[in-house]
């Protein structure tokens, strides 16, 4: 993905919807290198909320607040955000799949089978080097 194409990730995301819940506390995420970007801010430009990453053919979110995660897992209590989430799973997977593995018990990537899933973790449980450089 060349970097116009990157730039446009909010467009992609939010198009089609009209506003996103507000879940907890968000915390401000910190967007440090040329393969992120800003996707989300608050009310001042500095509070990141979401941001998107690339790295080699992989794609990824990060959200301020574990609890949207719950956009994804809990459909059913947030239909009103379906549009948001179809918009995030299309581009996370490049069209390709729309099916969700959550990882946040898995404690090695040999039991995880990656390819044409969305990951999610919610970062409560820690994962070692060795597996985050095994997922990438």
């Amino acid at each position: 993905m060349n970097d116009e194409e990157f730039d446009q990730v909010p467009q992609i995301l939010f198009n089609g919807v009209s506003s996103i819940v507000k879940i907890g506390l968000p915390g401000t995420l910190i967007p440090m290198t040329n393969d992120t970007r800003a996707v989300l801010c608050g009310d001042d430009s500095t509070d990141v909320i979401i941001v998107a990453t690339r790295f080699d053919q992989g794609r990824c979110l990060v959200f301020g607040h574990n609890g949207y995660l719950n956009l994804f897992t809990k459909t059913q209590e947030y239909k009103d955000q379906a549009v948001f989430v179809n918009n995030c799973k299309k581009w996370l997977s490049k069209g390709l799949s729309n099916e969700i593995l959550e990882i946040n018990n898995e404690k090695t990537k040999i039991n995880v089978v990656t390819r044409d899933k969305i990951l999610l973790w919610d970062g409560r449980k820690s994962k070692d080097d060795v597996f985050i450089t095994d997922l990438v």
